[in-house]
C-alpha cells in the first residue's frame, strides 16, 4: 500500500533514474522501515535533488520513517466492526445551504 506512490516512477521507463532506491523500494515486503524510508527519500532526491543540501534529504529520510512509523502503529490497532471515534461531528443548527 505504501509503495502504491512510487507505482509511476517503478512502474515506468519513462523515468530514467535507477539505482539502490528502485530495487530497495521493488524489494521492500514490510520489512525494515529504515530501507523504505531512504527509498523514498531517495525518489525525493532524484526529482528535487538540484535543489536539496545533503541535510535537507537527511531530515526528508527521518520524516518519512517518522510517518512510516505512525502508519504501522496505526495499523497495529485492533478495531472491530461497531468501533466508532470518541466524538460525534453535527453541524450547526442553521449553517446548511
Amino acid at each position: 500500500m505504501m509503495l502504491a506512490a512510487l507505482a509511476p516512477v517503478l512502474e515506468t521507463d519513462a523515468f530514467p533514474l535507477g539505482g539502490e532506491w528502485r530495487e530497495a523500494a521493488m524489494a521492500w515486503g514490510g520489512g525494515d522501515l529504515d530501507e523504505l524510508a531512504k527509498a523514498l527519500a531517495g525518489v525525493v532526491r532524484a526529482q528535487y535533488g538540484s535543489r536539496l543540501a545533503e541535510a535537507d534529504v537527511t531530515a526528508i529520510t527521518r520524516q518519512i520513517r517518522n510517518g512510516l512509523e505512525r502508519a504501522e502503529a496505526m495499523r497495529q490497532v485492533e478495531l472491530a466492526n461497531g468501533d466508532e471515534p470518541g466524538f460525534v461531528f453535527s453541524a450547526a443548527p442553521g449553517s446548511g445551504r
